[in-house]
């Protein structure tokens, strides 16, 4: 039965996260979301994953992003891999991609990710796919998104790990989050590890910060280069257990 509902979260995710954002930078939402009503995965610590991953292990594979207090479970093959590899395998030699990137590339880690942050913010315009591209979810390529000058949230991440990439950074150090934002609902952050740690690029913020300095956005899965996971948080079954005293007291 465990098996069966893992599945079924990861089933949920897929359905659940592809939903763009609602609002642009700076506007309020139109329908923001019910976080109220929104609970994350919980999962037993003390429970297995739901199969070995098929994928070969990579020598330069991606650290496991157990970031915004979850822990982070590989989630095998998911609906979103053929997304990301298209994004994340073009535009390497895109001119605009290359011009943003080349200030940055004799900066440290998290200058590079300040600098990108402030520059892509800048330069694209949140917009919803629909107006954007006539239909309901489409992952554009960063070029395409840095020459229209408009995208949502997954398009600025995308950008940004784009021009990250050609400014230097390590591919296997950055990931696209797909969660939800407490305000905003259906989201997309680009995650960027550095020895400092995880950094969050959100397009509703102005600098990078550190996910325990975000608190706004719970992710649901994240994606990284030949990799995917799904979040839960852990919880220790014991404690879920009543104390020789507690039972006393409801009696």
């Amino acid at each position: 039965m465990a098996l069966k509902l893992i599945g079924m979260v990861v089933a949920g995710a897929c359905m659940v996260a592809p939903a763009p954002a609602v609002a642009a930078s700076g506007e309020a939402a139109a329908t923001p979301s019910r976080p109220d009503t929104y609970q994350p995965l919980v999962i037993d610590k003390r429970g297995k994953p739901l199969r070995k991953s098929s994928r070969p292990l990579m020598l330069n594979s991606p650290s496991k992003p157990d970031v915004f207090g979850t822990v982070a479970l590989n989630a095998g093959v998911t609906f979103y891999d053929a997304r990301f590899r298209r994004v994340a395998s073009t535009d390497s030699r895109d001119p605009l991609v290359l011009s943003l990137a080349s200030p940055a590339s004799g900066l440290d880690p998290v200058s590079k990710l300040r600098f990108v942050q402030h520059e892509v913010n800048s330069r694209i315009r949140w917009t919803h796919d629909l107006d954007n591209m006539g239909v309901a979810d489409f992952w554009a390529n960063a070029g395409e998104t840095l020459k229209r000058g408009t995208g949502d949230s997954e398009d600025i991440a995308i950008a940004k790990m784009q021009v990250l990439k050609a400014a230097g950074f390590n591919a296997k150090d950055l990931y696209l989050s797909i969660g939800r934002h407490n305000v905003r609902g259906a989201h997309i952050v680009l995650l960027a590890k550095t020895d400092s740690g995880f950094f969050v690029l959100d397009d509703q913020l102005q600098d990078p910060v550190t996910p325990s300095q975000h608190g706004r956005f719970t992710p649901i899965m994240t994606l990284g280069q030949g990799m995917s996971w799904i979040h839960g948080r852990r919880v220790n079954r014991m404690a879920s257990v009543s104390s020789p005293s507690t039972k006393a007291r409801a009696k």
